[in-house]
Formats: C-alpha cells, sequence, structure tokens
C-alpha cells in the first residue's frame, strides 16, 4: 500500500512515502494552520502518488480525532476534516505514537523524541499509548525543557548529554520498559546511550505510517485487539 506520512513537529512538517527513500519537507512554528499545512504539502508531493495518508501531530489524539490544538503551531487543528481538505482517507496519530510503532521490536518500549519538545509513547502487549513525560517536573524545570532544544542550547552538548544519561534510565525504571528508543533530531548528538537505549532512526515514522494503515485497525474502531490512546 502507497502510504502518504505527514510527521509534523515545531520546526518543520517531514513528508516520507513508503515508496520512496527520499522525505522533503518545509517549515512549520506558530503560524501553521491546518489549510497552510494541506496546501504546501500538497504541493510539495504533488508528483507522489499515493492511496491514503498517516499523519503524525505533536497534541492528543484520541481514537484518530485531534483533541487539542498543537502548542507549537496555529490554530484550528481539533475540528479540522483532514480527508475532506486532501480528498483522500487520512488516520491520524500523535506523532511520537506514529515514530514508536515505527520502532517496535515486541516487548514494552517507552520511546522519547528529544526535539523541540519531548514527545513520549509506550507500546506494550497490543496497547499503543501516548503520554506528555515532557511536562513532567525536576526540579524547577521540566523534562522537555532540559531534554528538548531549549536544554541543549542552554546547557550546552556535554551538560545535556549528561542530563540524558541520568534522567531517561529513570524514565524507563518508572515506566517498567524493557528498552527505550531515542528518536528526534538530538538524538544524533549523543555521543554514548545508557544500557537498554537504542537510537531510533528518521524512517520509523514510515514504518509507523505502513503499519498504521496496513497491521492495525481505524484508531476509531473500538472493537479490536489492539489499543490506541
Amino acid at each position: 500500500m502507497d502510504v502518504l506520512v505527514i510527521d509534523i513537529g515545531g520546526s518543520s512538517v517531514k513528508l516520507w512515502h513508503t515508496g520512496h527513500e527520499e522525505h522533503r519537507k518545509f517549515d512549520s512554528g506558530k503560524l501553521l494552520t491546518p489549510d497552510d499545512m494541506v496546501q504546501r504539502t500538497l504541493k510539495t508531493v504533488e508528483d507522489w502518488k499515493h492511496e491514503a495518508i498517516a499523519l503524525g501531530l505533536p497534541c492528543r489524539v484520541s481514537s484518530g480525532r485531534v483533541v487539542e490544538d498543537p502548542p507549537n503551531l496555529g490554530p484550528g487543528w481539533v475540528s479540522y476534516h483532514f480527508s475532506s481538505a486532501f480528498g483522500q482517507s487520512v488516520r491520524i496519530m500523535n506523532d511520537a505514537c506514529l515514530q514508536a510503532l515505527g520502532s517496535y521490536d515486541g516487548g514494552r518500549m517507552l520511546f522519547l523524541g528529544l526535539g523541540t519538545g519531548v514527545g513520549s509513547a509506550l507500546i506494550a502487549d497490543h496497547l499503543v499509548l501516548s503520554l506528555d513525560m515532557g511536562r513532567m517536573q525536576i526540579g524547577d524545570e521540566r523534562v522537555w525543557e532540559i531534554l528538548g532544544d531549549q536544554g541543549f542550547e542552554e546547557l550546552g552538548l556535554k551538560k545535556w548529554q549528561k542530563a540524558v544519561q541520568v534522567i531517561v534510565p529513570a524514565l524507563k525504571h518508572a515506566m517498567m520498559a524493557d528498552y527505550v528508543v531515542l528518536g528526534g533530531g538530538n538524538v544524533k548528538e549523543m555521543q554514548e546511550l545508557p544500557d537498554g537505549v537504542r537510537r531510533g532512526h528518521n524512517r520509523a515514522v514510515v514504518e509507523g505510517g505502513r503499519r498504521l494503515w496496513e497491521e492495525l485497525p481505524d484508531p476509531a474502531e473500538k472493537a479490536s485487539q489492539w489499543l490506541i490512546l
């Protein structure tokens, strides 16, 4: 199945295709509305043929529906009809869940995306659970302020790496995860990873989009062995 995978982050929108190795992108940010995203996506991939769309959004998604506007994007996402705008079937997931789904190798896996914020998701025994661990408080700061872009810029590389080495194993232990996958733009800066932690890769979101359409039921379908929360 040819699936267009749209991975929306706080600084860019990355466009992938299950049948292509390359990806394309354009800037996002606090002025990006869903109308803007749709029009720019259609223009950017006008030569790509696809049967369906998998959309990853950095916000709460419940039963395949957006339930809050992403904090780092413009307004209007909650009530937007993506399938009508694209003229094609669209399945929606939290962006960290989509990355996690593509990275999953069984067992109990915690996914952490180190980027503009800190996306997080847990997958275990047919449960795909969206988390918001970035808002957890550590001292006077939240996890996203330490491990996200803000922390990377304020702490510098060495102190940021040390923070990752301390905080990530603690989150792994708290979630009783068998292993952790680290994704996001800053993970490439990690020179050494803690035990039980592996580096994710950008194309995991492509596999996540494929699995969302080919292996998982419609997120709105309740009568399923899979739970997508």
